[in-house]
């Protein structure tokens, strides 16, 4: 990831929206976890949610092993993000975009189990395979990148945090989405595949088939 890190790429510069987003996600850990406590960022990019955290009330660390990607975390946000994992306890541990990435999803997940405290808990956002848009771009899903080695289905995930160690598994209740009206309005003929898409996926898919990026819950 380092190339990616090292880039001129809008998704490794620092914004407004990137800052926000980092917000955002804060919020959705604090709907879980009713206090601030200790909290590590694992696969912290640049930092952003880090700072967040830390600027939040949190006493948040962050794991980066892209060089690149750790001196933007001290130009942007001002904060030194670790090249290794500590040997700390959390009580909670964020993945963001990270687990699709991982060679071996289940090794490291044990690595962060072993790192929480009693009662902590793990969040992962990811791509849900099981989603009416990748059902309707098909091979064109924004989600299918190059360094994704892994796609998950929120049941494939839960699987992988339980061979991990993990228990009581639950995805957050957050962006649910269907076709866009004003699309569908401009361009029929997609509206009409996309609701076709989108129909289908949630009667395969009840309670998910509308979420494209998902944010699971595991406790330790």
């Amino acid at each position: 990831m380092n190339w990616r890190w090292s880039s001129g790429d809008r998704y490794v510069t620092d914004s407004e929206s990137k800052r926000r987003a980092a917000r955002e996600k804060l919020r959705q850990v604090e709907a879980v976890c009713l206090e601030p406590g200790r909290l590590l960022d694992f696969g912290a990019g640049s930092g952003a949610f880090v700072r967040a955290s830390i600027d939040g009330g949190w006493d948040a660390v962050g794991v980066e092993q892209s060089e690149s990607a750790i001196e933007r975390a001290k130009t942007y946000y001002g904060i030194s993000l670790l090249d290794t994992l500590p040997d700390d306890r959390f009580d909670a541990i964020t993945m963001w975009d990270v687990v699709e990435h991982l060679r071996d999803p289940v090794a490291v997940l044990r690595l962060l189990h072993d790192r929480l405290g009693k009662n902590g808990v793990l969040f992962m956002e990811t791509g849900n395979y099981e989603n009416w848009r990748r059902v309707l771009e098909g091979d064109r899903w924004g989600l299918y990148l190059l360094d994704h080695h892994f796609y998950f289905t929120p049941h494939s995930l839960e699987a992988a945090t339980a061979r991990a160690g993990f228990s009581a598994f639950s995805l957050l209740d957050i962006d649910h989405s269907a076709p866009s009206l004003r699309r569908t309005l401009t361009r029929p003929r997609w509206g009409m595949r996309a609701w076709r898409a989108y129909r289908a996926a949630q009667r395969a898919w009840p309670g998910h088939g509308d979420i494209n990026v998902m944010v699971a819950v595991a406790k330790a």
